[in-house]
């Protein structure tokens, strides 16, 4: 009985020095990061689909040159890193995934800020006729705006202090604030309609509807109907057809305009 203990106990020690004595390895191969890679990859190439669908009305109708540039060239990596997901390249897609984020974040912020931006002179424009006739629901409407836009800028402040690394989180939250500088226009338009539509109509119209409010526009507003039409069309978020610029680069992507495609090609 004592010899057996001896022995069991002597296999135990030896078992603990081969342990000890052989190399540790880090727990995640080579196929566990690239197969991590590859889950990572397919999530965010489906965020980026929402993302450029969201983003491509802003820039079609409204975008500065600098935003449009910025946009092209991030759909243009969008896709690249997506030939490169087909030809199970998943390292290198995910490079490109992070890169056409980054773009993307440095865009929100500009997109976010101009948008608010908008929204406050809009709110700040109808607000003195508003004020000047009392009209109680008006200035409800016009409450909701200012709302809405000092809610969307503390979203953008929330979006520029998370982490750096938390790409798709933090466009999530720029496209937030973007939805609320959207929903303080509409408000506005709708607190100056409802200031000057006759009073048989107060209360039984239905704001909601795009083509209702784009009549009402035209008829209560004449003398600025252009502009206010305008605005009311980027809210909906439409595009007049043949000025989408998602569109137009993935129907000529002129990829080889992105530097490091010569090289993916000859690598893939």
């Amino acid at each position: 009985m004592i010899f057996k203990k001896i022995v069991t106990t002597a296999l135990s020690a030896l078992i603990v020095l081969l342990m000890l004595s052989q190399t540790s390895y880090p727990q995640r191969t080579k196929s566990s990061l690239h197969a991590g890679n590859q889950r990572h990859s397919e999530k965010s190439l489906k965020d980026n689909v929402y993302f450029f669908n969201f983003f491509n009305t802003t820039i079609s109708n409204t975008g500065t040159e600098e935003e449009k540039t910025i946009f092209i060239e991030a759909a243009r990596r969008d896709l690249i890193s997506r030939m490169l997901y087909m030809k199970f390249a998943f390292n290198p897609a995910m490079n490109e995934i992070r890169i056409t984020q980054q773009l993307l974040i440095n865009l929100c912020n500009k997109i976010a800020l101009r948008e608010i931006d908008s929204a406050t002179a809009l709110l700040n424009e109808i607000a003195p006729e508003v004020l000047k006739t009392g009209n109680q629901a008006s200035k409800k409407y016009m409450s909701l705006g200012y709302r809405n836009t000092d809610w969307a800028k503390k979203l953008m402040m929330m979006s520029d202090n998370l982490t750096e690394k938390n790409y798709s989180v933090r466009i999530y939250e720029y496209i937030k604030a973007i939805k609320n500088a959207k929903y303080s226009r509409r408000y506005a338009l709708i607190a100056l309609i409802e200031n000057r539509i006759p009073p048989e109509k107060k209360g039984r119209i239905n704001y909601n509807r795009y083509d209702i409010v784009n009549k009402l526009i035209e008829q209560y507003i004449p003398e600025n109907k252009e502009k206010y039409c305008k605005i009311h069309f980027d809210n909906y978020y439409k595009v007049e057809p043949g000025t989408s610029v998602y569109d137009n680069v993935v129907d000529n992507p002129e990829l080889e305009k992105i530097p490091e495609y010569k090289n993916y090609k000859k690598e893939n």
